[in-house]
């Protein structure tokens, strides 16, 4: 009998047979107790020491052993409600009507109940953390005056109101949505309420940060996600069909390969080599990784006899994720080794790195540093696609090198000199922008990956592809009018409106940035000149007007660049960033805008040139053969009226 036969309407909220079972409740009681013992031993051996090494004086025994503990209840409850709406996401598809399943029903519904709860343990959290953070007694803090006024002075308890809000929406969501496309914009919601507590953290800090944080925040995603999803298929694993299992090990060999890799990373930046058996941080930080890489290789190795048998190894999987969680809150206590007694540059403390001097044209080809987000996305992209193009087989040539070169495109607009220099100059910051925002998604447009994707998938994925690709929000985003109203606006609303004065000093926001641009820049030129279908076919003239309509805007856009006489980026909510860095090679700032807004002049007319001309190749390319064919019948029913009379 199939799963969804075996449901019923009163039984959704709990699981597939009725009620649930209670093993995978003890396995998880289990792990959060094991967790929460070794939270509280290693706040009570850290002592006073992370408070003193900082300057700090010590706020007393609750705050210091109640705010870890509140930061687990935080982060479990958001790694549950995460991991459940992945398995509503991955583990379940929907039917012909983009309706849930009941599978996907019961785990959203979990979701929701952790939101809840997530909300709860955050809105509990903030005034623990600022008495932690200001190194004050708790009873001081609770104060709502100096509450209010603490929290709106620390960046981390302003952080943690963001992740309220984000778990509030994902509750209210979560309850009122019964389809799977809601359901997959609330698992993205929910990542996104994972970072903003990272951005504050120990990765966002001094030398090597733009590095970090991007390694932090691909690392915590991913363990949120295989943890979660880990408790959701102990739940219902036993009372679902196979699928839920396969879908589980592949989520967890991804997960497990990102957390390794991002973690070297992170932990290569935050403990210098020769401290890591030596101090706290890296004696926690080795223990970490060691359980992490440990529990990946056991499972992997035993996968298809976890899958097969049900054995306990998944239980033992679930309790070593969860003392690596653990040992993660206990690194959020500690100061890192290599923050404390080491001078920084200016730098170093605002971009992440020293830079050797003016951006010349060897540095800027040469002097190259990984991104740690967009550098690996890049490679991916590549090798994806040429995985998915060779399984297809004779996929056309020039898409394929239409999209290699916008990899190489995001690559060096993230990653070279160009990408280096990017954060510490105006015009060199435009100029990736508009790489990124506007090149690259016009090689990836023409590289059709949506249909490739559609070919070389299974039908599972494909069918996901197709739900999304018809979801009702791309339907409006690809719209002509707003895609226009979108591409065109959202540089006026970024420079000229003090947002990215605010966000200039932020390496987690020229992340954001740069994806959001790019994702703009795609749905601009899909419905134009992109080899995928839309959900919106345009004839020909509507492609070419949207382009017409859009040259306009962006010579505006360099216009007022050059022409304004104020310093974009240097406003008091940014610390009067470029002022603050104090670059010798930049004489004026206003000098360096003018050649930002020529530059933004010059490569965008050149990029939407470049659209024209595709767009009138696929024109000739499109329409001659439809018109000879349509010739064709006309004078085949001409010679059949004529053999007739």
């Amino acid at each position: 009998m199939s799963v969804t036969k075996r449901w019923s309407v009163r039984s959704w909220p709990w699981s597939v047979t009725g009620a649930p079972g209670p093993r995978w409740a003890w396995l998880l009681l289990g792990g959060v107790l094991l967790a929460g013992a070794l939270v509280a031993v290693l706040a009570w051996l850290a002592g006073t020491g992370p408070y003193t090494a900082l300057g700090n004086t010590d706020p007393g025994p609750v705050v210091r052993l109640g705010t870890p503990l509140l930061r687990l209840l935080v982060d479990l409850s958001a790694t549950l409600c995460t991991g459940s709406l992945a398995c509503t996401a991955f583990c379940s598809r929907p039917d012909s009507t983009g309706a849930l399943t009941p599978l996907g029903y019961a785990t959203l519904r979990d979701a929701a109940r952790w939101a809840v709860l997530w909300a709860v343990a955050t809105l509990l959290l903030i005034p623990f953390d600022v008495a932690d953070t200001a190194g004050q007694p708790l009873a001081d803090t609770l104060a709502p005056a100096h509450l209010v006024a603490l929290t709106g002075a620390l960046e981390e308890p302003k952080a943690w109101l963001v992740t309220a809000v984000v778990a509030v929406l994902v509750a209210v969501g979560g309850r009122l949505t019964l389809r799977w496309q809601p359901a997959v914009a609330l698992l993205g919601l929910a990542v996104f309420g994972l970072l903003p507590a990272l951005a504050t953290g120990h990765s966002s800090s001094d030398a090597g940060h733009d590095i970090a944080i991007a390694a932090i925040m691909i690392h915590v995603p991913a363990a949120a996600i295989w943890l979660g999803v880990l408790v959701a298929f102990l739940r219902y694993g036993r009372r679902s069909d196979a699928t839920i299992g396969r879908r589980y090990a592949r989520i967890a060999e991804v997960c497990w390969v990102v957390l390794v890799a991002s973690g070297v990373v992170d932990a290569l930046l935050l403990v210098p080599a020769g401290q890591l058996v030596g101090t706290s941080y890296g004696l926690v930080l080795l223990a970490k990784l060691v359980l992490t890489g440990a529990v990946g290789l056991i499972a992997l190795r035993g996968r298809r006899r976890v899958l097969a048998s049900r054995s306990r190894l998944v239980g033992i999987e679930l309790l070593a994720l969860a003392g690596a969680f653990a040992l993660s809150i206990g690194l959020t206590h500690l100061p890192p080794p290599a923050f404390v007694g080491r001078p920084v540059t200016a730098q170093e403390t605002l971009l992440g790195y020293d830079l050797a001097g003016p951006p010349t044209l060897l540095r800027l080809v040469l002097d190259w540093r990984i991104d740690a987000l967009f550098g690996p996305l890049a490679v991916l992209l590549a090798v994806g696609y040429l995985l998915a193009a060779r399984r297809v087989g004779g996929w056309p040539v020039g898409r394929t090198v239409s999209w290699l070169a916008g990899c190489l495109v995001l690559l060096v607009a993230t990653s070279s000199g160009i990408g280096r220099y990017a954060a510490a100059m105006f015009s060199l910051h435009i100029t990736a922008h508009m790489l990124i925002g506007m090149l690259a998604p016009i090689l990836f447009a023409l590289g059709g990956p949506l249909t490739l994707a559609r070919q070389a998938a299974p039908p599972a994925a494909s069918h996901w592809l197709d739900a999304l690709g018809e979801s009702a929000a791309v339907r409006a985003l690809t719209q002509p009018i707003a895609a226009l109203t979108v591409f065109a606006g959202a540089p006026f609303a970024l420079y000229f409106t003090g947002l990215f004065d605010a966000a200039v000093r932020f390496h987690w926001a020229h992340l954001i940035i740069d994806a959001v641009f790019l994702v703009i820049g795609y749905l601009f030129v899909w419905p134009v000149i992109g080899v995928d279908p839309t959900p919106r076919p345009l004839p020909n003239l509507a492609r070419l007007g949207m382009v017409l309509a859009a040259m306009p805007f962006d010579i505006l856009f360099g216009a007022l660049l050059i022409s304004t006489h104020r310093v974009i980026g240097n406003g008091s909510a940014g610390s009067n960033f470029y002022q603050a860095l104090a670059l010798p090679w930049v004489h004026s700032l206003l000098a360096d805008q003018r050649t930002a807004g020529e530059i933004a002049l010059a490569v965008g007319e050149v990029c939407l040139l470049l659209v024209i001309a595709a767009l009138l190749l696929r024109w000739q390319r499109v329409d001659e053969p439809a018109d000879e064919a349509g010739l064709d019948d006309y004078q085949r029913i001409l010679a059949e009226l004529a053999r007739h009379r």
